[in-house]
């Protein structure tokens, strides 16, 4: 049986849209000198890790945006985040944004969030051993803590000790010196200080557990329109975590995660701590 020329025309123009289509790049846009998320120098960190191994899964090529960056974000509330090169179209996706959206993506109505794939907290820091596990618990102790951060508040709401210090560096020093008992610092920053400078006899915490207040979900950001693209993104992601390869590109990275958290911080969550 022939089949007729404009028949054929079709499925040529169909085949060749669908490689076109396929062959489209997932753009990601990260910051050049972010560690541990993003380093452009050294070519790596957790979130280009995250990008390349979500960029396989969609069988799509991965494309970063490098955006420059005069200082890393060394904690949450940090906000050089690039969400206006992604409200502009500079990029599909941001990695390791915490939510809520009406917080890291305020003023920005096309922009949205995806569903938390990892949890990030302020962290509690001690020497082997240590077992206290609820901020309560520091009540009267000496505390190392980073210069303007939330921790501050928060142990001035539990009645401890607060030490101020300009980089985990520096706080985990005092701690190794018994200059403080404890450290509460961010997690991603600190996991990453530690694995690239190890402190003999100094390390999280195991039993404690992050209070609300002190805690964020850590979520893919796109437009708002792109919802095929968000679903997508979400079930890859989902994937990673289920097969154990998102804590693995973490480990690599020096970062530790948390399984995303049923309560994350808000004002409310800070009052409780009274």
């Amino acid at each position: 049986m022939k089949l007729s020329y404009a028949v054929i025309l079709l499925w040529a123009s169909l085949g060749s849209s669908g490689a076109a289509s396929a062959a489209l790049p997932l753009t990601v846009c990260l910051l050049e000198h972010n560690p541990p998320y993003s380093n452009r120098e050294a070519n790596s960190g957790f979130d280009l890790a995250t990008a390349t191994a979500v960029a396989a899964r969609l069988e799509r090529p991965l494309e970063v945006i490098w955006v420059a960056s005069t200082e890393k974000i060394t904690e949450v509330e940090d906000s050089n985040f690039p969400v206006q090169r992604l409200r502009k179209g500079g990029c599909d996706v941001l990695f390791s944004i915490p939510g809520p959206a009406r917080d890291s993506l305020r003023g920005m109505p096309t922009l949205t969030l995806g569903q938390p794939y990892y949890g990030a907290a302020f962290e509690l820091y001690g020497k082997s051993g240590e077992q206290r596990h609820k901020l309560s618990d520091l009540h009267n102790s000496p505390v190392a803590i980073q210069a303007a951060t939330v921790a501050a508040f928060a142990l001035s709401l539990v009645g401890a000790q607060p030490r101020t210090f300009f980089s985990p560096a520096q706080a985990l020093a005092a701690l190794g010196k018994g200059e403080v008992e404890l450290a509460l610092l961010w997690g991603p920053t600190t996991s990453y200080q530690l694995a690239q400078h190890p402190a003999e006899g100094i390390g999280p915490v195991a039993t404690y557990v992050p209070p609300a207040a002190l805690a964020w979900n850590e979520h893919p950001a796109t437009r708002a329109a792109d919802a095929s693209l968000r679903a997508a993104l979400d079930a890859a992601l989902a994937a990673l975590v289920a097969d154990g390869s998102l804590q693995k590109m973490a480990t690599s990275n020096g970062l530790s995660l948390r399984v995303p958290f049923a309560r994350t911080h808000s004002l409310g969550e800070m009052n409780n701590l009274r």
